[in-house]
């Protein structure tokens, strides 16, 4: 596959690398002819277009457009316990069979945004939810057993609070 990355300034270095690699043209494009893989913080002042894959194993900030043209993957997380780690991932999956309390933890930092989604398949027993979470009215959803739900939860202020919101009552 080959792909484009354009950028005012596009630096990549890794843990094992002895020089960075810098492109200081503004809007100068960086073509690769197979996957590009970041594997220390990459730091992107422009935006970034890629018609092909790149494969990101650490941060990489992005100051300007981030675009994408092609599938975008995300894995999902499967949650063990009942904390949700926002550092893990951004989509995750637990089954419920009784009373569980849910707890957050390591959203991102006040003044940016993190969301994440839930997908919960509940057999049987009640959902409680961190009081941070303010749902539609400051009221949680009626939770059908048996079903699978899908919820949605945004932070602004490093998760002193979450926004929610569900949709409830799939079919498993």
């Amino acid at each position: 596959m080959a792909g484009t990355i354009i950028a005012d300034t596009l630096e990549h270095s890794d843990s094992t690398s002895l020089a960075t690699n810098q492109i200081p043209a503004k809007n100068a494009a960086q073509t690769f002819s197979a996957a590009q893989t970041f594997t220390a913080q990459s730091v992107h002042n422009g935006g970034i277009d890629c018609n092909g894959a790149v494969d990101i194993d650490a941060n990489v900030d992005v100051a300007g457009a981030f675009n994408i043209d092609g599938q975008y993957k995300q894995v999902s997380e499967a949650v063990s316990a009942l904390e949700i780690d926002l550092s893990t991932g951004n989509y995750f999956t637990k089954t419920i069979s009784g009373n569980s309390t849910f707890t957050f933890a390591n959203p991102p930092a006040s003044g940016t945004v993190g969301s994440f989604t839930l997908e919960l398949t509940h057999s049987s027993g009640t959902v409680t939810w961190p009081s941070s979470v303010k749902f539609n009215s400051d009221t949680a959803p009626t939770l059908t057993t048996g079903k699978t739900h899908l919820f949605f939860f945004v932070t602004d202020d490093g998760g002193t609070r979450y926004r929610g919101a569900a949709l409830v009552d799939y079919v498993n």
